[in-house]
């Protein structure tokens, strides 16, 4: 009996090779891939594309997001977690990815800017206030702190790490972001979790932040 599991057409099992299927892919190539690579994404060698967007395991069981080439930016997270798509589009990306059953998550927005690099928007102090303020806008903020700052450069960008906590009327959570500008697009990944939650997803929250990439484009004018 077979099977569809996104872009993915899948038929009766391999007889010859125990818990394997055999899956068409885009240009009606035929692969052979175990049930797990099938959920997903057949471990690179089969992706699972949404809107642009395209999902894949890696041999160390975390997965990939890959972003639209025109943007070109990857990060890695837990096979554990979440990733969803914003349905209505309010920026040139938007992808979240949730800790299930916690208040963990980490969310990537990526929008237009008319500047070419974080130093011309200022220094990490500066780009720091600027968020903090946009959260102390916010309705049932209490009040806002900021933990620690960095900033460093690779593969010819540069990043700046920004840790702040937020209380208002509904508890206090933790922050962590990492922002980049690229062929005058801003990325911003922020790792977020409530106090009660954020020791427990630490780790795994850093590591996800750490894992993105974004391929330096030399279009800049």
């Amino acid at each position: 009996m077979g099977f569809v599991v996104g872009s993915l057409r899948c038929g009766s099992s391999d007889r010859g090779q125990r818990g394997r299927v055999i899956c068409e892919v885009a240009g009606g190539e035929r692969v052979k891939v175990s049930r797990r690579e099938v959920l997903f994404g057949a471990a690179g060698l089969v992706s699972l594309s949404v809107g642009g967007e395209v999902l894949a395991e890696e041999e160390t069981s975390e997965l990939v997001w890959k972003g639209p080439s025109s943007l070109g930016y990857t990060f890695k997270y837990p096979p554990a977690w979440t990733a969803t798509k914003k349905q209505i589009k309010t920026h040139a990306s938007e992808v979240l990815v949730v800790k299930d059953g916690t208040s963990a998550q980490v969310g990537l927005v990526v929008d237009p800017v008319k500047i070419n690099s974080l130093k011309e928007f200022g220094s990490p102090e500066q780009v720091a206030d600027k968020v903090l303020g946009v959260e102390k806008k916010k309705d049932g903020t209490l009040s806002v702190r900021t933990l620690a700052l960095g900033s460093f450069d690779r593969d010819g960008l540069t990043y700046y790490d920004i840790e702040y906590e937020v209380e208002n009327t509904r508890g206090m959570k933790r922050y962590i972001s990492r922002l980049t500008i690229n062929d005058k697009n801003l990325y911003v990944f922020t790792g977020q979790a409530k106090i009660a939650d954020f020791s427990s997803s630490e780790a795994e929250l850093r590591k996800v932040l750490s894992s993105l990439y974004v391929k330096k484009s030399y279009n800049n004018s």
